[in-house]
């Protein structure tokens, strides 16, 4: 058996796919070799003893073996590069300068050119978007180019085969559906996922899953329905956009195909940092048809969500990890609740004296509701302090660029529950519950997507927020002291 010098390092790494080396710490795709284990005589005879038994030679000569793809095989170091290691282990960045010189990917022309070479394959694009951010989740331009470039737009929208090969099947899975209220209703959320995609103008779908990689929701009916459309030889594309948790539903279909047991094959980096996955990676594994193949992508690089803006830390404040709890406003005209101090809502007008603003996001996200006049004075005091994210103070807000705004009309149709959301691109949305035509104005970041849509969740809170900073809804960790 070789050692760990004589091993070869794997082409590129199996947690982000990034090309490996091991010369230049500062440079992507840096590893370094582990430090071999030496096995005492006693390991040493007990070792060379079973193996002499297994292969029927005498426990002196020297075992004749051949050179087999699984000898192969273990010529290869087990390792994940500098950069996997360190977010996997720590959840922070290994080197800033290797960060700045991390190699781009186009996903339309390099995944679609490559679906287009393989004749007589079917493709399958497995799509991941958030559930708890649909909107800016969904690689609306980059699945239609992808699709262009891999020649398959046509075919998928007539569901014809052209070039001997087979039509497109796209399949829709939406991730961290666990963070959602039970409320909600599985065939009510997923009938409103399909016209959202509806209205992006994009090739129809063939199925929508509701999954969650945290509690395995929903797994084995989307591995079931990968195999099927996969047919006895085609491939699954899995795309998303970054921290749409790709990487952690791949990682959660290895725990449901092993029945919660250890995968043999290693995990892909999973991190509140955008663009963990680098490079096309392969997964085995995954489908038990041997000639079928799943391939795991870069995340798509989404200018107009907010994460860009911000840290890592600020990024895990703003990604809920709990299930989604409303905080219902009442708020009246010329009012304004803020969202941290990343987003603020301001009521211009309304049919009414007042009107029901239901905010959706984070738990960890702090809240406040006054009058817009005071709105500055406010965010001057406690911006970065108490009205967080971003954390830091003056010092952090003053690296952020200013909030613009932009007016929104919106026009509800009910005053007891949530008929429209407004939409913050990467951050949360807010519920508006008015009867008739209310003008808003919203305050946040340059570029940042703020859009409109038919509410996702009608619901209220049961207690509504009164004026001032709101409570952390994050709930408190028991003390486990123990008895006398």
């Amino acid at each position: 058996m070789a050692t760990w010098n004589e091993k070869q390092a794997p082409e590129r790494c199996p947690g982000c796919g990034v090309k490996m080396q091991e010369s230049d710490p500062d440079k992507p795709g840096f590893f370094v070799r582990p430090k071999e284990k030496k096995a005492d005589a006693k390991e040493e005879f007990e070792e060379t003893l079973e193996s002499s038994f297994r292969n029927k030679t005498d426990v002196f000569e020297t075992p004749k073996t051949n050179e087999t793809d699984d000898a192969e095989e273990e010529e290869v170091l087990d390792v994940v590069c500098a950069r996997c290691y360190s977010l996997q282990h720590y959840g922070r960045i290994k080197s800033l300068a290797a960060e700045s010189e991390l190699p781009g990917f186009d996903l339309e022309r390099i995944v679609g050119n490559r679906i287009a070479r393989e004749k007589g394959r079917r493709a399958v694009i497995c799509c991941v978007v958030d559930a708890a951010d649909f909107d800016a989740s969904l690689p609306i331009e980059s699945l239609r180019q992808l699709l262009v470039s891999a020649k398959l737009l046509e075919e998928t929208e007539s569901r014809m085969t052209r070039e001997g090969r087979s039509a497109a099947h796209i399949v829709l899975a939406v991730t961290k559906s666990d963070l959602l209220p039970k409320q909600c209703g599985l065939k009510r959320l997923e009938g409103w996922y399909r016209r959202r995609y509806k209205v992006q103008g994009l090739p129809s779908i063939t199925a929508v899953h509701l999954v969650s990689a945290q509690t395995g929701t929903g797994m084995h009916m989307l591995l079931e329905g990968l195999e099927e459309l996969c047919g006895k030889l085609g491939d699954v594309w899995v795309i998303g956009a970054q921290n749409a948790g790709k990487s952690s539903l791949i990682n959660a279909m290895h725990r449901c195909i092993s029945d919660g047991n250890a995968s043999k094959q290693r995990a892909l980096t999973e991190a509140a940092v955008p663009g963990t996955t680098l490079g096309i990676v392969q997964l085995g594994g995954i489908l038990p048809t041997a000639r079928c193949r799943v391939f795991d992508t870069p995340g798509v690089l989404h200018t107009h969500q907010i994460t860009n803006l911000l840290s890592a830390a600020e990024v895990r404040m703003i990604l809920p990890r709990r299930a989604l709890k409303p905080r219902t406003f009442r708020c009246e005209v010329g009012g304004c609740i803020s969202l941290g101090a990343c987003a603020r809502l301001e009521v211009l007008s309304a049919p009414s004296s007042t009107i029901y603003m239901t905010f959706w996001g984070s738990d960890e996200i702090v809240c406040h509701m006054g009058k817009a006049t005071n709105a500055p004075e406010l965010w001057s005091k406690h911006a970065g302090i108490t009205l967080q994210p971003p954390v830091g103070g003056k010092e952090r807000c003053n690296k952020l660029p200013e909030l613009e705004m932009m007016e929104v009309n919106v026009f509800g149709n009910s005053w007891k529950e949530s008929s429209v959301d407004v939409c913050i691109a990467g951050f949360g949305w807010v519920g508006i519950g008015v009867s008739g035509q209310c003008r808003l104005r919203v305050w946040t970041f340059p570029s940042i997507e703020v859009s409109t849509r038919e509410a996702m969740i009608p619901d209220f809170a049961k207690q509504f927020e009164t004026p001032g900073f709101t409570k952390a809804l994050i709930p408190k960790k028991k003390n486990k002291k123990a008895k006398a």
